[in-house]
């Protein structure tokens, strides 16, 4: 595999890696939103619920100050891939220098043997490399899975406090109804 293609499929990785991601941190984006925006046509009458939303806040802060950290190592990996894409460059300029030199002299065939054993343990340093980086992200990502569940149901259970809640609500705002009937009832009685 050559190292062109080694670092189009690392790329191609990180895509696949970052994606469900992106999408799982969406989903939970908009979630949190349609709940703050319950909470702010119910910010009188729920205290309990603003308290959930400060904690379910400080966890969306942590979630986000974890992607900021999985952003600036991706962006590290990035700058890595470019300067091997550079070394790469330089490399196929040396062997080509080596190409043209072995016609003219037959003595540098062992030069280029040294080259392509350096160029053998680079490779290797480098394969060690990304494979140390990709147990790294897995961890990373199982992390930030583990911490997605944390958040989904911090978000389940804010759903169901926000629903009893509104069962209550809806219950007083018939009785307040029932009263009002009540009172215009005795109102009209009294006026008779």
């Amino acid at each position: 595999m050559s190292q062109a293609e080694l670092v189009q499929l690392m790329a191609e990785l990180l895509d696949q890696k970052l994606n469900p991601i992106h999408m799982r941190l969406d989903r939970i984006e908009g979630d949190v939103r349609a709940l703050q925006e319950g909470q702010a046509r119910l910010e009188g009458e729920i205290q309990a619920l603003k308290e959930g939303q400060a904690r379910l806040e400080g966890e969306v802060q942590l979630l986000q100050e974890g992607q900021a950290r999985l952003e600036q190592r991706l962006h590290r990996v990035e700058e890595d891939v470019r300067t091997l894409k550079a070394d790469m460059d330089m490399v196929k300029g040396d062997v080509q220098t080596l190409k043209a030199d072995m016609d003219m002299v037959k003595g540098d065939v062992q030069t280029l043997k040294e080259g392509q054993q350096r160029l053998e343990a680079k490779v290797e340093r480098v394969e060690e490399k990304v494979d140390n980086l990709t147990t790294e992200m897995r961890s990373h990502f199982r992390h930030i899975e583990n911490m997605l569940h944390k958040h989904q149901a911090a978000l389940d259970l804010a759903s169901r406090e926000f629903s009893i809640k509104q069962t209550s609500i809806d219950y007083l705002i018939k009785k307040v109804a029932e009263h009002d009937m009540e009172i215009f009832h005795l109102k009209h009685h009294l006026q008779l």
